[in-house]
């Protein structure tokens, strides 16, 4: 009697270090672990009355069921471990995937403080337990005095095989929930890391996208220092041309004055006698006529023609007038320093055309010829 004492004490520890570590592992199981305690509880309790009737005869397949038993729940102990071993890879491919996203630093700690909860529920079913253990002692004592329950034990072992394949089956049916839970974190895993592979593509475009636009930039502004550049180095020349040319029109200017004393002759600015004042388009004819003496078809404007006509236009278009101004000096295949008299006409109405507003394009053209 004993041994069967033993064997049944044996049992019911076996089967709470098996229904503990499970729960351990995954906190959502705990209620279920309560059912599960209930019904082994309800189970001793009905075992034990069951068995008052049947000890003497059913000593020998007692013992072999219980053994039968014991193989069963070690192979499930087995595969139980063999579960918490991947359980325990998963669970560190998920911490490592946690420690990239600190944004659910919050929720693993509400999910550490159920656990602690859920592991405070399990050592007082523990404490539940011993004292279910107490009580088995105390059946047990009792047990001695059922040896005339033999019979009625051989009837119910077969009731017990079969209690002991529906445990099976239900170990077997939570080792697939938790494979399947293991697949499913896997797969979660997986798409995190092809996530942030996206997210590293893109930031790697767009970084590439920005140092173009960078080196682009610096283009441009390389482009804009050699214009600065060449404006100085022409207004500088410009400026030494005038000092240079300065001179030699006071001297034009006065020879003129003498010849036109001398031989009756038109003195620039002076209109003839009844003489109808032109449009200001022609002005620019008249004022080329008589400012410039015989053979002045081939000479040079002076250089501080186009700083008039560089000021008239900025005070139009903005800073870039000088920009425009040399670029149609070029495009009529011209320099600054050597323009010729006879296309100042042609270059103002070409300047002209740069003014949208048909008022202040006439005033330009008649500032301009009053300048001339």
């Amino acid at each position: 009697m004993s041994k069967v004492y033993e064997s049944l004490k044996g049992t019911l520890q076996r089967s709470k270090t098996n229904s503990m570590a499970p729960a351990r592992v995954k906190g959502s199981d705990a209620s279920s672990l309560d059912n599960e305690m209930e019904q082994l509880e309800k189970i001793v309790v009905d075992r034990v009355g069951r068995l008052r009737a049947a000890v003497k005869e059913g000593e020998a397949v007692v013992a072999s069921e219980n053994q039968h038993a014991e193989q069963v729940i070690e192979s499930l102990r087995t595969e139980i471990a063999a579960q918490e071993a991947q359980l325990n890879a998963a669970r560190e491919k998920e911490l490592a995937s946690q420690r990239m996203e600190q944004t659910l630093t919050v929720k693993i700690r509400d999910l550490q403080s159920d656990v602690k909860k859920k592991e405070e529920a399990l050592e007082s079913r523990a404490k539940e337990i011993n004292d279910l253990k107490s009580k088995i002692d105390v059946l047990a004592k009792q047990i001695t005095q059922l040896e005339t329950a033999i019979q009625q034990a051989k009837a119910e072992t077969g009731s017990e095989a079969k209690r002991v394949q529906q445990l099976a089956e239900n170990s077997s049916a939570k080792i697939a929930t938790l494979e399947a839970e293991l697949r499913d974190r896997e797969e979660i895993v997986r798409a995190k890391e092809s996530t942030l592979k996206g997210l590293e593509q893109n930031l790697t475009a767009k970084i590439q996208d920005l140092e173009s636009q960078v080196k682009n930039k610096e283009k441009l502004l390389a482009d804009q220092d050699r214009r600065v550049n060449d404006l100085n180095s022409q207004l500088e020349t410009l400026t030494n041309g005038i000092k240079g040319m300065s001179s030699f029109f006071k001297q034009a200017e006065a020879l003129t004055a003498v010849e036109a004393q001398g031989d009756g002759t038109v003195v620039p600015g002076q209109p003839l006698k009844g003489e109808i004042e032109k449009p200001a388009n022609s002005q620019f004819k008249s004022a080329e006529v008589t400012s410039n003496p015989a053979g002045a078809a081939q000479e040079a404007v002076s250089p501080g023609f186009f700083d008039t006509v560089t000021k008239e236009l900025a005070d139009i278009n903005g800073p870039l007038a000088s920009m425009i101004i040399s670029d149609h000096v070029t495009a009529l295949g011209e320099s600054i320093e050597k323009f010729p008299k006879t296309r100042v006409t042609e270059l103002v109405k070409v300047l002209s055309k740069e003014i949208t507003d048909e008022t202040l394009k006439i005033g330009f053209r008649k500032r301009i010829a009053e300048k001339l």
